[in-house]
């Protein structure tokens, strides 16, 4: 009998999902981004690579300290890799507001 009351829900769900995906559901609109948003502004391209050289420049100069302490590690090579690392993260994985 359980069995019977799996079917049922088993079956409401892809009724459910079929009715979204053929737009009979309700499914959720994503917000359309206006044409004068973040990114449609001239400096948007300036003041993000600005942040991504800033952050960069803070993460190359905590490595250079950190790698400096460290007797095996070679501080310039280190703060050269984080630089550039951070810079190019930054500048890909943009933050969403």
């Amino acid at each position: 009998m359980a069995d019977r009351d799996k079917g049922t829900d088993v079956d409401k769900l892809l009724a459910e999902v079929d009715g979204m995906l053929t737009g009979g559901g309700t499914a959720p609109k994503r917000p359309v981004a206006p044409a004068d948003s973040e990114e449609a502004k001239p400096g948007f391209i300036v003041a993000h690579i600005r942040a991504a050289t800033t952050s960069a420049v803070v993460a190359a100069v905590g490595v250079f300290c950190l790698f400096a302490i460290l007797p095996f590690l070679r501080a310039p090579s280190g703060a050269i890799g984080a630089f550039l690392g951070t810079f190019a993260a930054v500048l890909v994985f943009r933050r969403r507001r």
